[in-house]
């Protein structure tokens, strides 16, 4: 993955993040990052707070798909066109009533 291309996802990834949270009652953010020698991977790990506990996490990567006023709804759509033209990338999302998770996969 080039550069420019992991700094867009980053990106994207933490302003959803600070915008959802700041939108929740809890407003907390947690951000890890880790290297996993044991599977040639390094992890980035964002979880976030968030109000809208009915989002549908398969569909918020399609086109125009957002929650946010007067936005178009193409930052997480961008982040799956990266992905799909990287192999080394993996990019795994889970909620739980309390928290939003994303986690990249970058494989070394």
């Amino acid at each position: 993955m080039k550069i420019y291309e992991f700094g867009r996802i980053l990106g994207i990834l933490l302003d959803n993040a600070i915008q959802a949270a700041e939108l929740s009652e809890e407003k907390i953010i947690n951000i890890s990052f880790r290297k996993d020698n044991l599977h040639n991977r390094n992890i980035i790990t964002i979880e976030n707070s968030y109000s809208n506990k009915n989002i549908d996490i398969d569909k918020i990567f399609e086109k125009g798909i957002t929650e946010k006023e007067n936005h178009s709804g193409l930052g997480l759509w961008e982040v799956r066109k990266i992905l799909s033209k990287n192999n080394n990338v993996n990019l795994h999302t889970t909620k739980t009533d309390t928290l939003f998770k994303q986690q990249l996969e970058i494989y070394f």
